[in-house]
């Protein structure tokens, strides 16, 4: 199986919110570096998990494009959430057998992730934060 196999399996099916036919694509190691939380998730269980809860929280989750060097892809995406568009940029890395093995999440506009942030951490037992302007 060729290592791009597994990644558009993956994100069709997080587009269609089946995080259980999304699962199948983690390898059993996957760590996930997420912009919402310091610490990574680490693990199949504990990701598809946080999955689970964002697919949950959001209104849309929208694969764009891909970009392939190797093992390393760039998956850009576009993340709905209430009125909230969120251009996302995953640089996730293939194991050798295809599976998912590192995801690194990047998001913006940062009004928007501090919306999600809000709204999914407190289901994932962590704390909401908040923007606050320099100026208060």
């Amino acid at each position: 199986m060729q290592s791009e196999d597994h990644l558009t399996p993956f994100l069709e099916a997080m587009h269609e919110g089946d995080i259980s036919r999304a699962s199948e694509h983690l390898s059993e190691t996957v760590e996930l570096n997420s912009p919402i939380l310091p610490t990574p998730f680490k693990g199949r269980a504990s990701v598809t998990g946080v999955l689970t809860e964002l697919l949950s929280t959001i209104d849309a989750f929208e694969p764009r494009m891909m970009m392939r060097d190797g093992a390393d892809v760039i998956a850009v995406l576009t993340i709905r959430f209430e009125d909230h568009v969120i251009d996302a940029f995953d640089h996730v890395r293939l194991g050798e057998d295809g599976r998912i093995e590192t995801m690194t999440i990047a998001w913006r506009p940062l009004p928007a992730v501090v919306a999600v942030q809000q709204r999914l951490v407190p289901k994932l037992g962590g704390k909401a934060m908040r923007l606050v302007p320099i100026d208060q």
